[in-house]
Parts: C-alpha cells; sequence; structure tokens
C-alpha cells in the first residue's frame, strides 16, 4: 500500500498535463498509473494538429470559453517545443473548400464568426497553391481562409517529455497496470486498486483515461453521457511533401490533411466505426487493429486527393487507429464528480484532445488543488452539467447534436 497526494489514472495527453499543472500548482507527491506507457493508445494515434476551432470551425456550441482553452494550448505548445523536439511546426491551418457551395457553406462564415482571429488570411486557388509551395494544385480548389497562429505537433514526443519533467520533478509513474476499482470511504476516494491487487492511497484522484473511464465509473454505479468511436489516419509514402505545408481542413469532405516527415497524412469520417458496433472486443489502454477502415477510407478519397496532390504519393505506407471520445453535447467533461468527494475526471475529447489536453489539465488541476480557475467558466465542462439519463452508447449518439 502506496499513499500520494494525489493520483493520475492515464498517461495519455490529459493525464500527463493533468500531472504537469499539479506539479506546478503544488502538489508535493503525485503518481501516473498507466496500463501500458505514455501516449500509447489514443493520444499517440492523434494527428497533432492544434488551431483555434471555435472560431468558426468546431463544433456550433463551442464559444469563447473553448477558445481559450486552445489559446492556452497553442502557447504551452510553442514553449515545450522550445524544451524538446516535439516536431513542432508553425505553419498554421488552411481551412479550405474544393467547390463554390463549400466555400459558401463552411469557409465563408469563419471570416464574420463572432470569434475569428484578427490575422485571419482569405487566399484563392493561385495563392492557395503558392502558399503549399505548388503541392497542392489551384484547378482543384475554390478558396480558403487561413489561421496563421496554428501549429502542429508529434504527440508521442510530446506526451513523453511532459512525462519526464514531471518524473524529473519527483513525481512517480507506474506501467503496466490496470486500475479496476476506487476505494472509497464514507463518501470520500481514499485511492485506486490495481489489477493485480495492489493498492495505492491518496485524497485526490483523477480518472483521465479517455474511452475506458465509464469502465472504472461503473464500478462505484456512475456513468457518464460518452460515445467512443474508432478513428484512422493513414500516411502515404514520402514524397518530397514540404515541411511548411499548413495543416489543411476540408470541411465539404469532412476530411484534415498535414505533412509528416515528407509524406502526406490523412484523415476522413471514412475511416470511422463506432465502438458498439465492432466484431471484437476493445483491450484497455490499446489502439485497435480494424483494416476494413483503412480500405474505406482510401477508397472513398484516394482519388479525389490524389487530384488536390498531384505530387504526393497517396500509396499508403502505415496506419493507426485511436478511440476518441464524444460526449452528448460536443464539449469536454473537466471537473469534480458531485458524489464521490475527492474524485475528479477528465475525459469527452471531442476528437480535439491534444489541441485542448494542457489547457483541460490545468482545469482539472485548478479544481483539485483549489486555487481560481483560469480563464474559463467551469461550470461549461461540469461532470454534473448532464440531466438525462442514457440507457447506452447508442443513445447518446443519437441524441448528440450535428457537428456545425
Amino acid at each position: 500500500m502506496h499513499t500520494y497526494d494525489a493520483i493520475v489514472v492515464g498517461g495519455g495527453i490529459l493525464g500527463w498535463s493533468t500531472a504537469y499543472h499539479l506539479q506546478q500548482l503544488g502538489c508535493r507527491s503525485l503518481l501516473v498509473i498507466d496500463v501500458s506507457a505514455p501516449a500509447i493508445a489514443t493520444t499517440g494515434a492523434g494527428a497533432g494538429f492544434v488551431g483555434a476551432w471555435a472560431a468558426g470551425f468546431g463544433p456550433a456550441g463551442w464559444g469563447v470559453n473553448e477558445l481559450a482553452l486552445e489559446e492556452y494550448s497553442i502557447a504551452f505548445y510553442r514553449a515545450l517545443g522550445k524544451r524538446a523536439d516535439i516536431h513542432l511546426r508553425e505553419n498554421g491551418n488552411l481551412f479550405l473548400a474544393r467547390t463554390k457551395a463549400g466555400y459558401d457553406a463552411y469557409i465563408a462564415p469563419m471570416l464574420t464568426h463572432a470569434l475569428t482571429p484578427k490575422d485571419i488570411q482569405s487566399f484563392g486557388p493561385g495563392e492557395i497553391a503558392e502558399l503549399s509551395e505548388g503541392a497542392i494544385a489551384a484547378s482543384e480548389v475554390y478558396g480558403a481562409t487561413y489561421h496563421p497562429r496554428g501549429v502542429q505537433i508529434h504527440t508521442t514526443p510530446a506526451v513523453k517529455t511532459m512525462a519526464d519533467m514531471v518524473c524529473a520533478n519527483g513525481g512517480s509513474a507506474i506501467y503496466g497496470e490496470q486500475i479496476v476499482a476506487l476505494d472509497i470511504s464514507g463518501g470520500r476516494i481514499t485511492g485506486v486498486i490495481s489489477h493485480n491487487g495492489n493498492t495505492y492511497q491518496a485524497p485526490k484522484v483523477v480518472l483521465a483515461c479517455g474511452a475506458w473511464s465509464n469502465e472504472i465509473l461503473g464500478t462505484i454505479g456512475q456513468t457518464l453521457p460518452i460515445f467512443r468511436v474508432v478513428a484512422t489516419r493513414v500516411i502515404g509514402e514520402a514524397s518530397g511533401v514540404p515541411a511548411s505545408l499548413p495543416t489543411i481542413m476540408i470541411p465539404e469532405q469532412g476530411a484534415w490533411i498535414r505533412e509528416h516527415k515528407g509524406a502526406l497524412m490523412w484523415g476522413t469520417g471514412d475511416g470511422y466505426k463506432e465502438v458498439h458496433d465492432l466484431p471484437f472486443d476493445l483491450p484497455v489502454g490499446t489502439r485497435p487493429h480494424y483494416p476494413e477502415l483503412v480500405t474505406s477510407l482510401t477508397r472513398a478519397v484516394q482519388e479525389s486527393f490524389q487530384k488536390l496532390f498531384p505530387k504526393a504519393d497517396l500509396a499508403v505506407r502505415e496506419w493507426t487507429q485511436g478511440v476518441p471520445v464524444y460526449t452528448v453535447d460536443r464539449t469536454f467533461i473537466a471537473g469534480p464528480v458531485p458524489q464521490v468527494q475527492g474524485l475528479y475526471v477528465l475525459t469527452g475529447d471531442n476528437e480535439a484532445g491534444v489541441t485542448h489536453g494542457p489547457a483541460l489539465g490545468r482545469l482539472v488541476a485548478e479544481h483539485v488543488m483549489g486555487v481560481p480557475i483560469s480563464d474559463v467558466d467551469p461550470a461549461v465542462f461540469a461532470v454534473n452539467r448532464f440531466h438525462a439519463m442514457y440507457a447506452d452508447e447508442v443513445a447518446v449518439q443519437k441524441a448528440m447534436p450535428p457537428r456545425r
């Protein structure tokens, strides 16, 4: 039996960001527990692009609170990139339309959005081709807006850097143990219990275990209205794609594209599958392996993307999958669990955990340490904001509002 001031369950971007900020706020004795290792599960499959999505691109309900999270995280990654090689690229985000209809529906409204950055730029086909150093065919695009402050990172070294910083500052980490139960006494959390019977005690526990949050909360009769999907990203062959290429979002195709080591990396909704509809079990703390989604993804967009990037080699060299977690209202869950004093939860990345992870970790750390909350209204992300009951993930999925 081991005792700490605080325990964080989960070694992805949300867990290590929480741990980092707990230390920054004065938490002395800190333990992070993960079933595998830093960034092995969904975080390691993250595409790593970060931007001001609340300024007209994210879900309709996102506003000043989400934008504050995004601005903090962008600054955080810029600072982290000065300490270690996290493959930081400060290339901005290009929101691109291939047709007039796509431009009118998705791109033009970003120019007049209430939260539009002052440095936003509008580009025509020729300017888009020039910005991409000729990688994009001007004949295949209609127009775009450009947010120059967006960044790209590689998620795995970024999280490992945070983990190293926490451990170097006196924090502890245990890998290879799955937490299967919460130790509660008199309505207060007293610790966690692992699959092999080890007990770790702390008066403060943060569950930052993403897709497996409800597995732990279910042991105390609690569930959150979350919905899990398998998401696929693929990487083509290295073919001289310029390192200066911005992250490209194509909302009319539900797609994103970015450069990765001289190749293109991309994903669309054609590579998604609901977890509740999978033909196999989802092991805790691992990435799925479902090649059928790679086939459906490439069949849907490879020909179209080849026209957009005529010089790139889009033959799939490698691929990976993660399990992003959506919430019924499409925003994050971050804060105390009302029924258990000292228990906190951070989940519901809504496929934007890399963008918001540093700021969400800070938010939960502020809850845990009892200090004033920075920049945002914590009620927006509160665990107890949900009033309806949902029988299962199918019901959550049906109740979710449209993305835009």
